[in-house]
C-alpha cells in the first residue's frame, strides 16, 4: 500500500514539475520577445536621451546614474562617477 502511495506521489510531483517548467519557459519567451521590441528606438528617442544627458551634465550630475551615484536598485556603485553622482569633464586626448 505504501509503495502505491509513494508511486502516486512521485507521479504527481513529476507532472507538477512539467507544468511548472512549461510556465517558466512561456514567461521567459514573453520576456525575450518584450525585450526585443523595447530595443527598437527611434531617432526621436535618441535625441531625447542626448538632450537629457546634456541637461544632467550642465547640472553637474553624472549622465549614467543621473546623479545618484549608484545603480537604480542601489546595490552597485556607478563606475563612471565612482559613486559621487557628479559629472566631471574628462580630457581623453593622447599626447
Amino acid at each position: 500500500m505504501n509503495k502505491y502511495l509513494l508511486l502516486i506521489a512521485l507521479l504527481t510531483l513529476a507532472s507538477c514539475a512539467e507544468i511548472a517548467n512549461a510556465i517558466v519557459e512561456d514567461e521567459m519567451q514573453r520576456g525575450l520577445q518584450k525585450g526585443q521590441t523595447n530595443q527598437r528606438r527611434t531617432k526621436v528617442d535618441d535625441k531625447k536621451l542626448i538632450k537629457q544627458e546634456e541637461a544632467l551634465k550642465k547640472e553637474g550630475k553624472c549622465p549614467v546614474c543621473k546623479g545618484m551615484g549608484k545603480t537604480p536598485d542601489g546595490l552597485y556603485v556607478c563606475e563612471t562617477c565612482k559613486g559621487t553622482g557628479k559629472y566631471e569633464e574628462t580630457n581623453n586626448k593622447q599626447e
